[in-house]
């Protein structure tokens, strides 16, 4: 199994218990708008204005997402250290490849089990939810954090 695989797969575990907390999260406030004397559609309204991009906003979400991001980024930069190391033999493969064909857009949908490194960390856990992980994919759909910052060694904090 791909170690991205692995990630994936832990990473949608942790996602769907912080997207649980985040849903009640998100009807407590509703309920809360109702009892102060809102209807439904105001109370939808108040609650969208102060968190408009929803329950994903949820600091749980955003802690699980960052968490498998670094992750992700770890595991980055331990291929890339590795790939430092194999130089010339790249380069020889690279110009096998000459002139081969290029992934149809049907196969660019990248096989989890197969997944080499480098992967970009939203590629990885938002983008590859579609059609694997529906519930999780329409949860994250308007996600927009991204961790920020870099420590001392240029790496995503």
């Amino acid at each position: 199994m791909s170690v991205y695989k692995e990630l994936f797969d832990d990473y949608v575990v942790e996602m769907r218990q912080a997207r649980a907390v985040a849903l009640a999260w998100w009807q407590a406030l509703l309920l809360g708008e109702t009892r102060a004397g809102a209807d439904a559609k105001a109370a939808q309204e108040a609650v969208d204005r102060r968190w408009p991009l929803g329950p994903a906003s949820h600091p749980f979400v955003i802690e699980v997402f960052r968490k498998y991001a670094l992750e992700c980024q770890r595991l980055n930069d331990e291929a890339e250290e590795g790939e430092e190391d194999e130089g010339v033999e790249d380069a020889e493969d690279a110009e096998s490849d000459w002139g081969c064909e290029d992934v149809d857009e049907e196969d660019e949908q990248a096989d989890l089990e197969t997944l080499e490194a480098p992967v970009e960390p939203r590629e990885l856990l938002i983008e590859m939810l579609p059609n694997r992980v529906e519930d999780l994919a329409e949860f994250m759909a308007d996600f927009v954090f991204t961790p920020l910052g870099l420590d001392k060694n240029e790496r995503w904090i």
